[in-house]
């Protein structure tokens, strides 16, 4: 075997430490901001007599629920404006998945690029459409799965309809 100076293993522990604790930090601040999420969806929801057994978080901002026994969506995004909002599905005809997009380079190497993801619901009364963002280009730099989750809840929601 091999001895290890107490020094170094003191040294080696602190520095260790030292580098792990912005880490637990970034983790718990994280846990938190979610927990406020939720405790804010679940507050709307409990204001409008309505209790969301779907319920998802993503990227700490944005939150949205369901409650399928009386057809209520919720959604909540935390940005520097927060949006609480309800729709009723019985008064909702159609769902669909927006995607604002635009080519960027030159004619050799286009490429497409995302700047908003969201779900656009049409209304059966002749109310404007209304629309819940998943992404936003100008708040995140890159896509983080927000397309699939807005394909789940489009579909989730159709059977709803």
């Amino acid at each position: 075997m091999f001895s290890i100076d107490p020094v170094t293993a003191i040294l080696s522990f602190v520095l260790f430490c030292a580098f792990s604790v912005p880490f637990i930090y970034h983790i718990q601040k994280n846990k938190a901001k979610e927990k406020l999420l939720l405790q804010k969806i679940k507050a709307e929801g409990q204001s409008q007599g309505v209790q969301a057994t779907e319920l998802e978080t993503w990227r700490n901002q944005y939150a949205i629920g369901l409650d399928p026994s009386k057809k209520v969506l919720l959604y909540t995004f935390l940005g520097e404006l927060e949006i609480s909002c309800s729709i009723h599905l019985s008064d909702v005809k159609k769902v669909s998945i927006s995607r604002k997009t635009r080519e960027a380079g030159n004619e050799e190497a286009k490429r497409t690029l995302i700047d908003k993801v969201g779900l656009e619901f049409t209304h059966a009364s002749a109310k404007k459409n209304t629309y819940f963002e998943f992404y936003d280009s100008e708040l995140f730099s890159d896509l983080a799965g927000e397309t699939l989750l807005a394909e789940k809840w489009a579909e989730l929601i159709q059977k709803h309809l």
